[in-house]
């Protein structure tokens, strides 16, 4: 590997990130009430900033010491080094304003709170989050919406010596099967996908601020939801609007509001290079042709229908109610953005297992939604079909073929290698969070979670199965301890580190994690 392609990287992007860090201190000066807060604050920002402008000055000062060798672009190796460690550190110095500003008290918590922000999550250790700095609501929406398309693919977007051999980098982090080019030059796809992004998002807030929600909560939920992240600066996410009891912040029009957020993520959870095709290229056909998109829709709807269906006949609701609730979640669910207007842990265990299907397999190839992606359940499923026909015809030859295009057998074992580690890595999470002593449950939860409570680890296994899923799928609120009006604060904090580790595994899409543990990766015979 070429040091100094790595330092001019790394020092170009210590310089970026640092540009970054100034974004919520500007937030901050101009919303929060400095005479409180104290110079605190104002440094749990300048100084991240500060030294990675050193860092990233000293990185490019020695890149321009050595010679430089750029034969073929970027190589392969390299293009995973840098996705790997460009994430990891961005998790780490996405931890410190947390512990600068002391909203959070300790590095596991502080690097979890990081990793579900970046990784697009959306689970919290935060159990007051509308008293934090609007700095740090800001921050954590703010990095949801960089790491919704990825950080990666902004640098390629914007550095000049990635544009050739980008799209090592580029498909190191893209989700699916692939990676569609929309230009001829990979660094012209990256901006044309951020293009979108940036106007999904700037069209959400204009509409969220005409339905007369605030400025700031409508910039943090519509960067959350353009990611499918789920942060929100209010304590009962969306469903702080219509509840009645919250003053501050009942609306009239939460409906509305509901509404709206609900369309742009049914949208995020759509492949991007798809929507593009269709509404800036006019190509209509391709929505139509697209099976992972009918699949999409079809789970959407029929889930959201069998779920209103159960509602209404255990809870006795009314149907307007039911199917407003149920639309909502199983939206915010299958996209793993994770916002929340009701406690769907409350509801008849039939729709809980629904829930926990859309949270397995998440949305489309190539958007910013999490889980194992609608496309390679339809694959994995054809190929099981595939092979019942070969137990009657042995000689059977049948290419597995999607939209009429047959699946290279690459593609194909890449895609049943991805499920058995995903296996093994929510199999190996699940058990090392029962083993853990976390938190006890609080006295006056016990009734609520009697199971949890009676175990001497303070965590049943609905709660430790649902929080490994949350975090390999960048879903947010799992079951049990981790529900949607619940918190990851007392899990223990190498569970935290555990699950953070997941988080990132979950976004890089596994592969491109694992591949830097393998010792012939870095071989110099490699």
């Amino acid at each position: 590997m070429r040091a100094e392609f790595l330092l001019r990287y790394f020092g170009r992007f210590h310089l970026l990130l640092g540009g970054v860090f100034l974004v919520p201190m500007i937030v901050g000066l101009a919303y929060d009430d400095w005479s409180q807060i104290g110079q605190r604050a104002l440094w749990s920002w300048l100084l991240p900033s500060l030294a990675l402008f050193g860092g990233g000055a000293w990185m490019n000062n020695a890149a321009k010491k050595r010679e430089a060798d750029r034969t073929g672009g970027l190589r392969r190796r390299e293009g995973f080094l840098v996705v790997a460690f460009t994430w990891i550190l961005v998790i780490v110095y996405g931890a410190l304003p947390f512990l600068l500003a002391s909203s959070i008290d300790d590095i596991a918590s502080a690097i979890f709170e990081s990793a579900s922000g970046f990784t697009t999550t959306g689970a919290t250790v935060l159990t007051d989050i509308e008293g934090q700095p609007h700095s740090i609501l800001f921050w954590r929406s703010f990095s949801h919406w960089l790491g919704g398309m990825g950080i990666i693919v902004l640098s390629v977007a914007i550095l000049p010596e990635l544009a050739v051999g980008g799209m090592q980098l580029f498909s190191a982090e893209s989700t699916g099967l692939g990676v569609e080019k929309l230009a001829p030059r990979i660094a012209q796809t990256a901006k044309k996908l951020w293009w979108l992004y940036a106007s999904f998002t700037a069209l959400e807030i204009v509409i969220l601020l005409a339905l007369d929600m605030n400025v700031f909560e409508a910039v943090n939920h519509a960067f959350a939801t353009t990611a499918t992240g789920g942060f929100s600066p209010l304590n009962a996410s969306i469903g702080s609007y219509s509840d009645p009891s919250n003053v501050e912040h009942f609306h009239a029009n939460a409906v509305w509001f509901e509404a709206v957020i609900t369309i742009f993520m049914f949208l995020a959870g759509i492949n991007f290079a798809l929507q593009y095709r269709v509404l800036l290229r006019g190509e209509f056909g391709a929505a139509f042709r697209s099976s992972e998109l009918r699949l999409y829709v079809l789970l959407v709807l029929a889930v959201t229908a069998l779920i209103t269906i159960d509602l209404v006949l255990t809870h006795e609701n009314d149907l307007g109610k039911c199917f407003r609730e149920s639309i909502f979640q199983v939206v915010a669910i299958s996209t793993t953005t994770g916002f929340g207007t009701a406690d769907f842990d409350l509801w008849p265990t039939f729709s809980k297992i629904l829930i926990v299907t859309l949270m397995t397999i998440g949305g489309c190839a190539g958007s910013t939604a999490g889980g194992l992606k609608v496309i390679r359940v339809v694959v994995v499923f054809k190929h099981a079909a595939r092979e019942c026909r070969r137990l009657l015809h042995p000689k059977l030859v049948r290419p597995v073929t999607v939209d009429g295009k047959a699946i290279d057998d690459e593609v194909l074992w890449g895609v049943l290698g991805f499920f058995t580690m995903y296996m093994m890595a929510f199999l190996f999470t699940t058990v090392l969070l029962c083993a853990l002593p976390h938190d006890p449950v609080p006295y006056e939860q016990h009734a609520r979670f009697p199971e949890a409570a009676a175990s001497p680890h303070g965590i049943d296994l609905t709660t430790a199965t649902t929080a490994s899923l949350s975090a390999l799928n960048s879903i947010g609120p799992g079951l049990g301890r981790v529900g949607p009006v619940e918190n990851f604060a007392f899990v223990h904090p190498f569970g935290k580190i555990a699950l953070s580790f997941c988080m990132l595994l979950g976004r890089l899409e596994i592969y491109s994690l694992l591949i830097l543990f393998l010792p012939s990766f870095w071989s110099r015979r490699a």
